[in-house]
C-alpha cells in the first residue's frame, strides 16, 4: 500500500520537477547569453552596472521561458497518464460508462442512445398503466360482476361454474389504459348429452351435436333443448345461446337502483363471441369495456359463440362454434417469465406500437400474442434476459415480416388453423414491405419514436 502511494507521489512530482529544472536551466542560459552579447572588454569596464542588469534580466527571462516549457511538458504527461489509467483498468469504455470516461479528459460528449435504452424508456413512459387507474377500473368491474352473478343465478335453471377471468388485463400484458376486461361464463355440458362434431373439417371450429337428452327430466336439459335450432335439428345454436345471455345481461340496465348507486352510464353491444358492456363512470376518466362471453365446456374443451366467416351462407356454417384456448394462453403467459426475463415486456411493447401504428393496427393483439408464443418456443430459454430485450424485439419484427409476407400464422394451440387465412393479401404485403424497410435501414427506433 505504501509502495503504491510512493509511486503515485513520484508520478505526480515528476512533471513539477521538469518545470523547476527547466526554469533553472533557462536562467543559466539567459544569463550566459546576456554576458556573451556584450560588445567588448572596454564596454564591460565602462558599463559595469548595465552589464549586471542585462545578466539579471536575461536570467529572469530564461527562468520564465524554462518554467512555462516545463509546465507544458507536465500537462502533456498528465493527460497521457490519465488516458493510460483509464484503458489499463477496464479496456475501452462501455456505453454506460461513456460520460464518466470522457469527463476525465474534459470532453463530456453525450452517447447516442441505444435501441435497448429506448425500449426501456418506452416501457416506462408509454406502455405501463398507472396503478391507481388499474385499481379504479377493477373496482368498477367487480361491482358489475357481483350484480351479474345475482342476475344469472336468479334466471338460469342451472348453477353456473365460477367465472373465468381472461384476456390481457388478467394475463399481465394490458397496456396504456386499464379499459378492457374479459369474463367467461362457463356452462358445463355433460358429454353424454352433446358431443363435439368435427365432420366439417374446419380448423378451430366444431359443431356441437345433441346425442341423448330424451326424458332426462332435468331443467338443464330443457334449457339446452331451447338452444337447439328448430330449422336444423340436433345442433346447438351459438346464435340462440348468445341471444339469450344478452337478454339476461340486459337486466343489469333495468335495475335502476344498481345504476344510480354506482353512478354508471352503461350501454350494451354484441361484439364477436362476447356481449360487451360499455361503462362510463363520472369519476372515471376513460370508458371501460367488459366482454361477457358464454362458453360451453365439454370435457376439457371450451367453445365460444364466435361466428365463422361463412356463417351468412347459412346451412351448418351458422352452427359452428369456435374452440377457445383462453385458459391455456393465460396460464402460459402468467408463467413464461422467470426472474429478470422479458417475454411479457416484449409483448407489451408490440401491443403499444400496434395501438399507435396505422400500419400494424390492422393486426389484432391476439396475433401478436400468438407470435410471441411461437418465438418463445424456438428461442433458447437463456436468451430471454431483460438485457436481451432489443435482440428479441428484432426477432419479433423478423417473424412479423415472415408471417405477413407468407400470409400464414398458425394458431399456437391448433396449428392447422391459419389466423391470417381470411385477411386480404395486399394490406399484409404492404405491412411486410414497411417492416422490411425498417429492418434493412436498421431504423427500429422509428417504431417507438
Amino acid at each position: 500500500m505504501h509502495r503504491q502511494e510512493g509511486n503515485q507521489n513520484a508520478d505526480q512530482m515528476s512533471p513539477m520537477g521538469l518545470a523547476l529544472a527547466g526554469g533553472l536551466a533557462g536562467g543559466l542560459l539567459g544569463g550566459l547569453t546576456a554576458y556573451l552579447t556584450q560588445d567588448n572588454e572596454e564596454d564591460l569596464v565602462e558599463r559595469g552596472d548595465d552589464r549586471a542588469m542585462r545578466v539579471i534580466a536575461g536570467a529572469l527571462t530564461g527562468v520564465t521561458i524554462g518554467t512555462l516549457g516545463g509546465l507544458g511538458v507536465a500537462a502533456v504527461s498528465n493527460q497521457f497518464r490519465d488516458q493510460s489509467e483509464i484503458h489499463s483498468e477496464g479496456g475501452p469504455c462501455e456505453e454506460s460508462q461513456y460520460l464518466h470516461c470522457n469527463e476525465s479528459i474534459n470532453t463530456p460528449i453525450a452517447p447516442k442512445e441505444t435501441l435497448h435504452n429506448k425500449l426501456g424508456h418506452y416501457l416506462n413512459n408509454q406502455v405501463k398503466i398507472q396503478q391507481k387507474s388499474r385499481k379504479e377500473a377493477k373496482k368498477v368491474v367487480m361491482a358489475i360482476q357481483i350484480e351479474l352473478q345475482r342476475v344469472l343465478s336468479q334466471n338460469l335453471p342451472f348453477k353456473i361454474e365460477a367465472f373465468e377471468y381472461t384476456g390481457s388485463s388478467y394475463e399481465g400484458v394490458k397496456v396504456v389504459k386499464a379499459d378492457e376486461f374479459d369474463i367467461m361464463i362457463p356452462i358445463k355440458i355433460p358429454p353424454s348429452w352433446f358431443h363435439v362434431d368435427d365432420s366439417m373439417e374446419i380448423p378451430g371450429f366444431s359443431l356441437i351435436r345433441k346425442t341423448n337428452m330424451h326424458n332426462c327430466g332435468d331443467s338443464f336439459d330443457k334449457y339446452l333443448e331451447k338452444m337447439v335450432s328448430q330449422d336444423v335439428t340436433d345442433y346447438l345454436s351459438p346464435v340462440l345461446l348468445k341471444r339469450h345471455f344478452q337478454s339476461l345481461i340486459q337486466q343489469l340496465f333495468i335495475n335502476g337502483n344498481f345504476k344510480n348507486q354506482m353512478n354508471y352510464h352503461m350501454t350494451l353491444a354484441p361484439k364477436g363471441p362476447a356481449i360487451t358492456i360499455n361503462v362510463k363512470r363520472s369519476t372515471y376518466e376513460n370508458a371501460i369495456f367488459i366482454d361477457i362471453v358464454p362458453v360451453l365446456k365439454i370435457g376439457q374443451q371450451l367453445f365460444v359463440p364466435k361466428a365463422h366467416s361463412q356463417h351468412k351462407d347459412g346451412g351448418l356454417y351458422s352452427f359452428l362454434w369456435r374452440e377457445s384456448f383462453s385458459l391455456q394462453e393465460k396460464k402460459l403467459l402468467k408463467t413464461m417469465d422467470g426472474q429478470n426475463e422479458c417475454r411479457r415486456d416484449l409483448l407489451r411493447v408490440m401491443k403499444t406500437i400496434q395501438l399507435g401504428s396505422s400500419q400494424i393496427r390492422m393486426l389484432s393483439s391476439y396475433y401478436l400474442k400468438t407470435l410471441l408464443f411461437h418465438l418463445n418456443k424456438k428461442t433458447s430459454v437463456n436468451d430471454w434476459s431483460c438485457a436481451c430485450l432489443h435482440e428479441r424485439f428484432k426477432d419479433f419484427i423478423d417473424d412479423l415480416i415472415e408471417c405477413t409476407s407468407s400470409k400464414h400464422l398458425p394458431n399456437y394451440f391448433c396449428p392447422s388453423a391459419n389466423l391470417l387465412a381470411e385477411h386480404a393479401k395486399q394490406p399484409l404485403k404492404e405491412l411486410s414491405s414497411y417492416l422490411q424497410r425498417i429492418r434493412r435501414r436498421n431504423e427500429y427506433e422509428k417504431l417507438i419514436d
